[in-house]
C-alpha cells in the first residue's frame, strides 16, 4: 500500500532544559521487494518528495525534493521553521506536480514492485546529544483517509525505573489527509487488571500528541502495563525512552491489533474492542 512518511517530533524536556530532535531518512529503493524481484527487476526510478506541513486549515508545500534510485535523503525538522509538534511529512510521487496549498494531501506513489507484503518504509529517528535512535515506519494512505477509526495500544514498551534521568514519553501519532480534520480526541488510560480509568489524554488529529509517562506505577508490581483506548480516532504510537545521563534512546511502536493474531484475526479483534473500546 501507499504511504506518506512523517518527520517525528522536536520534545523539549523542560525540567532538564534540553531537546529531543526529530529526523526523517528516506531511501529511493523499493524495500518490499520479493527476492527474485532484487534480481529481475532493475530499478531506475526517480522520486520526487513533497514535503508539506499543516498551518490552520491548510497543507502547505515547503518545498520538492528530487530523489534519485538508491538516494538517502534525510530531513531534519531543526532546520524548517515550523513547530516542534506540528505535523510535517513528506509525499512521495513520480512527477513533480506538487500543489502549493491544498485542503487534501495528494495521496503518494507505491513503490512497491510486486505482491511482497512488506510495506514500505522510512527511518523515522530521534537525536539526543551525540546519540540517535531510529525504528523503520511509515504512515499508510488508507489509514489516513478513514472517516472515523478505533485506538488501542498499551506501554509495555517503556523502560520503567526510579532513576529520575530515565524518561519516558509515548507520542500520539495521526494523519488525515483533509486538512480541516484537527478535533481534539480524548484517549482513556486504563489499569487492565481492574479496568480502573487512570487519566484522560486530550490528544489532537493530524498532529503529534506528545505526553510525558510517570513513573506513577513503578510501586504497583502487578500492573507495569497500561491500556490506552479511543473509540474516535485511530493513532500510531511511538514510546520513547531516554536517559539523560548516559544520553542513551529507545524508540519503538506497538502494532495494530490486528497483527498480534494468526488464523480469525477479525473476530479477536471484535472481542478486545467489545471489552476495551
Amino acid at each position: 500500500m501507499s504511504a506518506y512518511f512523517p518527520i517525528p517530533p522536536n520534545i523539549f524536556i523542560e525540567d532538564h532544559s534540553c531537546k529531543i530532535y526529530g529526523s526523517l531518512t528516506f531511501l529511493n529503493i523499493p524495500s518490499n521487494r520479493l527476492k527474485n524481484s532484487i534480481f529481475d527487476k532493475k530499478y531506475n526510478s526517480i522520486i520526487y518528495l513533497g514535503l508539506y506541513y499543516l498551518d490552520e486549515g491548510n497543507w502547505i508545500l515547503i518545498k520538492t525534493i528530487e530523489c534519485n534510485p538508491y538516494e538517502f535523503i534525510e530531513v531534519q525538522r531543526k532546520n524548517l521553521k515550523v513547530h516542534d509538534n506540528q505535523m510535517l511529512l513528506l509525499v512521495p510521487q513520480i512527477t513533480n506536480n506538487f500543489p502549493a496549498q491544498t485542503k487534501e494531501l495528494p495521496k503518494p506513489y507505491r513503490l512497491r514492485l510486486d505482491k511482497s507484503p512488506i510495506a514500505q518504509r522510512g527511518s523515522l529517528n530521534f537525536n539526543f546529544e551525540k546519540s540517535v535512535t531510529s525504528y523503520q515506519g511509515e504512515y499508510p494512505y488508507k489509514m489516513a483517509s478513514l472517516k472515523k477509526g478505533s485506538f488501542f495500544s498499551f506501554d509495555g514498551l517503556k523502560q520503567i525505573s526510579k532513576d529520575k534521568n530515565l524518561i519516558n514519553f509515548v507520542i500520539f501519532m495521526n494523519i488525515d489527509i483533509h486538512s480541516d480534520s484537527q478535533e481534539k480526541i480524548t484517549i482513556k488510560v486504563f489499569n487492565p487488571i481492574n479496568k480502573e480509568l487512570k487519566k484522560n489524554i486530550i490528544a489532537r488529529r493530524n498532529s503529534f500528541t506528545i505526553h510525558r509517562i510517570e513513573n506513577e506505577n513503578v510501586e504497583e508490581i502487578n500492573n507495569k502495563i497500561l491500556f490506552y483506548t479511543s473509540n474516535h480516532s485511530s493513532f500510531v504510537p511511538i514510546f520513547l525512552s531516554v536517559d539523560l545521563q548516559s544520553h542513551q534512546l529507545s524508540a519503538e511502536h506497538t502494532h495494530p491489533l490486528s497483527d498480534l493474531f494468526i488464523g480469525n484475526k477479525s473476530k479477536a479483534v471484535k472481542i478486545i474492542k467489545k471489552i476495551w473500546i
